[in-house]
């Protein structure tokens, strides 16, 4: 039951690492819009 328990808390983990590089990447490509954007103005 102890590993049961510690695969969950593992997988929830993974889980939110996942969202937050997922959030990340598009914060950079967001930035990096704006940069391209103050570029061509």
């Amino acid at each position: 039951t102890s590993l049961i328990n510690q695969k969950k808390k593992m997988d929830a983990d993974l889980n939110q690492l996942q969202t937050e590089v997922e959030e990340a990447v598009q914060e950079c490509r967001n930035a990096e819009e704006k940069a391209k954007k103050a570029i061509t103005d």
